[in-house]
C-alpha cells in the first residue's frame, strides 16, 4: 500500500545532540520540519551514555564513604535520567514548530524517507542516527551476550567478577564505577596502555591510581575466546592465562547506525564505516547531510552540537562551507578525571615543532590540599620559541573544567606567559594551569 506522502522542508533522522540542535534550530526560524526518532528522545547521551554513566560515577564516589546498593544505585542514575528528560514525552518539539515521527527511518529515495505509513518528502534530509556499541572479532565473544553501555544500567543484579573490554573513556569510567560499587574488575585493553589518547604520563599513573584501588589492569591484552559456561559465568582465554569472570562488559568502539536504503543510494563511507561527509556537513546522496557521532569526527555531545549548529546554519542560508576548524576539548570522568585540549608532545613533535613543557603536581597547590584530592597533575605542551600554548593535559581533580580553560587559551593563541600572568582566585584547581604554564616559562628560560 502506497504511503501517504508529508511535504517538509527538512526532515532530520535521530534525536541525539546533533539531530535535536537542527530540528530546533530550523523549526524555531519557522522552517516546516519534520524529526524522526525510533526509540527514546535525547540519543545515546541521554540514555546510555553520558547521562547515565556520570551519575553512576558521583554514586560510586559516594559509595567509597558508605555502602550503596545496586539498586539504590540505579534507581538514583534512572532519577536523573527523568530529571534531564523533562515531563514532556513530546520533547516540546510542538512548540519549537516540530512534527515528531515515531518509527525506523528507511530512505526511498535522495529527499524521501519512509517512516511506517508515511513517506516525508523535502529537499533536505539530515542523518544523525548516532553510533551503537561494537564488538572486537573475538571468537565466542558476541554468543557469551556480554553487557554494553547500553544494556548495563538495566542488569539486575551488579557482577561480582566483571571482565571490562576497553580501556578507552568507557571502559574506564564504568570499570572505576562498578568496581567501586562491589564489582571485582579485571581491565583488559589491547594497546600497550590504558587511556591511549593521553599523554603517556597520564596513561601510566591513571593504571597506578586503578591498582592501588584494586583494579586489575591488563595491557597489551590479547584475547583468544570466551565462552559463557553451563553455570552462567564467561571464561576468557588469553596468553597470560583463563580469567573466569560473572559477566563481561565491552566498551572496545562504536559502529555507525546507518538508516536502511541509504547504502543503496550511493552513500560515500570512510574506512571504518562512518557517513563520509564533505567539509560543509553534505553526504554523496544528493540532499542528505549528516552530524554528529555517525559521521566519525569527534564523537563527543559538544562536538555534536558545533557541528550541528553550522550544518542548520548552511541548510538555512544554501549555501556549503566548511565548517570552522577548531580546538575540540574532552575529559574522561574518571576519579581523578582527565582533561585534554589541544595536541600532546608526541603530536606536536610528530608536526615537526620544537616543543617545551611544564608541568606540576596537583599536591602543590593548597586547593588540592585542602580538598584532600591531591592526585594527579598538570602539563602544558608549548612552542619552545614563543611560548604560544599547543597542549594542556590534566589528571586531577576538575580536569573536565581545566580543559575547557585551556581549550579557550589555545584556540585564540595564547602564549604561557600569557596565562601564568592571568590572576586566578584563590584557592582554586584552575591555578594549576596557570602554574603550570609559569612552569613552561621557566624551562624555556633555563632552555
Amino acid at each position: 500500500m502506497a504511503g501517504i506522502e508529508r511535504q517538509y522542508e527538512l526532515v532530520v533522522i535521530g534525536n541525539g545532540a546533533a539531530g535535536d540542535n537542527i530540528a530546533r534550530t530550523l523549526g524555531r526560524q519557522g522552517r516546516k520540519v519534520a524529526l524522526v526518532e525510533k526509540a527514546h528522545l535525547g540519543g545515546e547521551c541521554l540514555n546510555d551514555g553520558c547521562v547515565p554513566s556520570k551519575a553512576l560515577i558521583e554514586i560510586a564516589r559516594e559509595a567509597r564513604r558508605h555502602p550503596i546498593s545496586w539498586t539504590e544505585a540505579l534507581a538514583r542514575v534512572h532519577a536523573v535520567q527523568l530529571l534531564v528528560r523533562g515531563n514532556d514525552p513530546g520533547g516540546g518539539f510542538d512548540r519549537d514548530g516540530v512534527d515528531l515521527y515515531w518509527g525506523e527511518a528507511r530512505f526511498l529515495a535522495p529527499g524521501r524517507v519512509a517512516v511506517g505509513d508515511d513517506v516525508l518528502v523535502a529537499p533536505d534530509v539530515v542523518v544523525a542516527t548516532g553510533t551503537e556499541p561494537g564488538l572486537p572479532p573475538i571468537p565466542g565473544l558476541a554468543e557469551a551476550r556480554p553487557l554494553t553501555n547500553r544494556t548495563i544500567f538495566r542488569v539486575a543484579q551488579l557482577p561480582r567478577r566483571l571482565a571490562v573490554i576497553g580501556g578507552g573513556p568507557i571502559g574506564l569510567e564504568l570499570g572505576q564505577a562498578l568496581h567501586r560499587l562491589g564489582s571485582e574488575v579485571t581491565l583488559f585493553e589491547a594497546l600497550d596502555r590504558i587511556a591511549a589518547t593521553e599523554e603517556p604520563e597520564v596513561s601510566l599513573e591513571l593504571q597506578r591510581i586503578f591498582e592501588a584501588e584494586g583494579i586489575r589492569v591488563v595491557t597489551g591484552a590479547k584475547l583468544a575466546r570466551a565462552e559463557r559456561l553451563a553455570d552462567g559465568t564467561v571464561a576468557l582465554e588469553t596468553a597470560d592465562g583463563r580469567f573466569v569472570v560473572d559477566d563481561v562488559l565491552v566498551a572496545a568502539g562504536r559502529k555507525p547506525v546507518i538508516p536502511a536504503g541509504l547504502a543503496e543510494l550511493g552513500l560515500a563511507r570512510d574506512s571504518r564505516g562512518f557517513i563520509a561527509i564533505e567539509p560543509c556537513g553534505r553526504t554523496s546522496v544528493p540532499g542528505t547531510w549528516a552530524a554528529g557521532d555517525v559521521t566519525g569526527k569527534f564523537q563527543f555531545t559538544h562536538y555534536a552540537a558545533y557541528q550541528a549548529h553550522h550544518i542548520a546554519k548552511h541548510i538555512a542560508e544554501g549555501v556549503c562551507e566548511p565548517i570552522p576548524d577548531a580546538i575540540v576539548p574532552w575529559a574522561i570522568f574518571t576519579d581523578p578525571e582527565i582533561g585534554h585540549a589541544g595536541m600532546t608532545e608526541a603530536q606536536a613533535r610528530e608536526r615537526g615543532l620544537a616543543v617545551a613543557t611544564g608541568m606540576l603536581a596537583a599536591r602543590e597547590l593548597d586547593w588540592f590540599r585542602t580538598t584532600g584530592q591531591v592526585e594527579g597533575f598538570a602539563k602544558v605542551v608549548v612552542d619552545a620559541e614563543t611560548g604560544a600554548l599547543l597542549g594542556a593535559h590534566f589528571l586531577c581533580a576538575r580536569a573536565s573544567t581545566l580543559a575547557g580553560e585551556a581549550c579557550l587559551a589555545i584556540q585564540h593563541g595564547l602564549t604561557d606567559r600569557q596565562v601564568a600572568g592571568t590572576i586566578h582566585p584563590y584557592p582554586t584547581a584552575g591555578e594549576l594551569f596557570r602554574w603550570a604554564c609559569a612552569r613552561a616559562v621557566s624551562g624555556r628560560q633555563r632552555g
